[in-house]
């Protein structure tokens, strides 16, 4: 089975994020989509009003106009209504008659609204950025480390690598970083099972430097970094250790001019990373 990233939907072989493409910290599973409108075999669709067998499942019903077309193997020889010339307007029920009224005045609401006879109130999604969840763990400090400073230390660390592949530099951006902070702190609700998954499309309603931001976001172990957080000597040593855990998988440096950044320490001292390049 592969795994694809739930970021840019990167496929790879393994379960190993981040992603190589996008830096994104979490992969689902790749599942392939088979079309089961036509089924091979013998396999009709029989209307339930009725009982004619159509060849798709593509309601409404070729003689009556029934909605409710379910699945059978192997279609009967003989329709037994097929040779007494029954028409869909025989047994059409009132119930259709009125949905189809319904559909009709809907089109011609719309029709006039298009023309400008009438004018309708503007439909669309949520509009403005996600709130911030709530987190369980640090998103302050922990111990006698500032995790703002963690943030610092972390651009000026990554801003370091980068130079040393030719990378352009990063500013650091409020914006950035509140996107950066609600994907992060989303991510881990949702790990600690207090929340849900963090919604990849609602970056996109921050008011970012750019169209198509890159968001890289993952997670680091005690176990990785040798040591629990609350042990090292300072911001900067905690910084690079975050960042070496990043290029260490052979992750590559995404071209931008801004970043916006998240640190925050889980209750089992796992550290989740999100930043947001524009």
């Amino acid at each position: 089975m592969e795994w694809r990233c739930e970021w840019c939907e990167k496929p790879h072989e393994e379960n190993d994020p981040p992603c190589d493409n996008c830096g994104h910290g979490s992969f689902e599973k790749a599942v392939r989509q088979v079309n089961h409108d036509v089924v091979p075999g013998g396999t009709v669709w029989i209307c339930q009003d009725c009982g004619r067998s159509h060849q798709r499942n593509s309601p409404p019903c070729k003689r009556c106009g029934g909605a409710d077309l379910r699945i059978r193997e192997g279609a009967p020889e003989t329709d037994p209504l097929d040779d007494i010339g029954t028409r869909w307007l025989d047994v059409l029920e009132p119930k259709y008659v009125a949905g189809y009224a319904v559909v009709a005045v809907l089109l011609g609401v719309l029709l006039l609204s298009a023309v400008g006879v009438i004018s309708l109130p503007t439909l669309g999604g949520p509009e403005g950025p996600p709130p911030v969840p709530e987190a369980p763990g640090s998103a302050d400090g922990v111990g006698d480390l500032s995790l703002a400073g963690v943030e610092d230390a972390y651009v000026a660390e990554l801003n370091e690598r980068r130079a040393a592949e030719d990378a352009g530099q990063l500013t650091r951006n409020a914006t950035g970083d509140e996107a950066a902070s609600y994907y992060n702190k989303a991510t881990v609700a949702a790990a600690a099972g207090d929340g849900e998954r963090p919604d990849r499309e609602a970056i996109t309603r921050f008011p970012l430097a750019c169209d198509t931001p890159v968001l890289v976001s993952y997670r680091v172990a005690p176990e990785r970094t040798g040591q629990p957080v609350s042990e090292f000597d300072n911001e900067s040593r905690l910084a690079t250790a975050l960042v070496d855990s990043y290029v260490e998988r052979g992750n590559a440096f995404r071209d931008g001019d801004t970043v916006g950044v998240d640190i925050h320490v889980a209750p089992d001292d796992t550290v989740f990373v999100t930043y947001v390049v524009c």
